[in-house]
């Protein structure tokens, strides 16, 4: 008693039916991550000032200096001139053997810099620092936070908090009165970091780098929270039923990488909590969309320089450089 009900005819409710069957039904969708063409070409603007110079070692004649950043994945090598632009950088998967992969491209550089150029004094970061050193005769090794501390300070004097998000780790470090006073990591998931992408890019048919760039042109991204890859599967599947375009889901992602790094890793409730000087670095935060996402989320303009994957080299070239005992500075 007391309830209401409707009658329908067969076709009508065939008709309602289609009709709801037809409607969208995810509900969560995030704002754009630009409202204009305009303020994305001035957010591009903006991020080109931290620009590096650069010349090409064929054609300069000096002293240089040679940074390594010897990763659990990747390699890098960076050379830099009097002027701190680089002359020379290399960045490519170790394939099991990084010393393989540095004889080559030492190889290749010295070929390159013939008489013109004379390699002063060389420093190498990274996992296989203590191997690189030795097994090829490098003048200094340093931990892979004074290396990209030393990075970040040439970008901005006065950073006081650098986030680095790479394909599989991220590392945070919090400065006070100029040294480094705390530091993050992540210690299990990888949801915070670029092989997160790369995993959703693969299963969706694009190279990592279109992939990320879609999301730039997403009306709508969809809401994923910050949830484990395994979980996050799901919902990209759930939301891929319920009509989101991929544009909306790969901004959707990048918003979700943002929000682990900074829910779980670094456990922020705001940006107060992290600095006034933010400079972020490491690979995934060459992805415009990221590193939208990670300003909006803070609400912050941060640094992000344009060779934020080979910030450990440069650190590290940066340091060999300003080894007075070696030339004489």
């Amino acid at each position: 008693a007391g309830t209401t009900s409707k009658t329908y005819t067969v076709s009508s409710l065939l008709d309602a039916l289609e009709k709801a069957a037809g409607a969208p039904v995810v509900a969560n969708y995030l704002p754009p991550l630009f409202e204009s063409e305009q303020q994305y070409e001035e957010f591009k603007s903006r991020h080109s000032s931290h620009d590096v110079m650069t010349q090409n070692v064929t054609v300069y004649e000096g002293d240089a200096y040679l940074g390594i950043d010897c990763g659990s994945t990747t390699t890098k090598l960076v050379l830099i001139g009097e002027d701190d632009q680089i002359l020379f950088h290399h960045y490519q998967s170790n394939k099991g053997n990084p010393a393989d992969v540095i004889r080559e491209q030492l190889t290749k550089l010295y070929e390159l810099c013939g008489d013109r150029v004379h390699i002063v004094s060389s420093a190498v970061t990274g996992y296989g620092e203590a191997l690189i050193q030795n097994a090829f005769g490098v003048d200094f090794g340093l931990v892979e936070t004074v290396a990209h501390f030393r990075a970040a300070r040439h970008f901005n004097p006065d950073v006081d908090f650098i986030i680095d998000i790479g394909g599989q780790d991220i590392k945070c470090f919090k400065i006070h009165n100029g040294v480094i006073d705390n530091i993050f990591l992540n210690e299990a998931c990888s949801s915070g970091c670029g092989s997160f992408l790369q995993t959703f890019a693969s299963a969706l048919g694009y190279k990592i780098e279109d992939f990320a760039q879609l999301g730039l042109a997403a009306r709508k991204p969809v809401d994923l929270g910050s949830r484990c890859t395994v979980f996050m599967n799901s919902s990209v599947k759930q939301a891929q039923k319920d009509g989101a375009d991929v544009t909306d889901i790969s901004a959707g992602l990048s918003i979700s990488v943002v929000k682990n790094a900074l829910s779980k890793v670094i456990r922020c409730s705001g940006p107060q909590e992290l600095g006034q000087h933010i400079v972020v670095q490491g690979g995934t935060f060459l992805n415009d969309a990221v590193l939208l996402a990670f300003e909006n989320d803070l609400f912050v303009d941060v640094v992000r320089p344009d060779i934020a994957g080979l910030v450990g080299a440069y650190g590290a070239a940066l340091h060999a450089m300003a080894q007075p005992e070696l030339h004489g500075g």
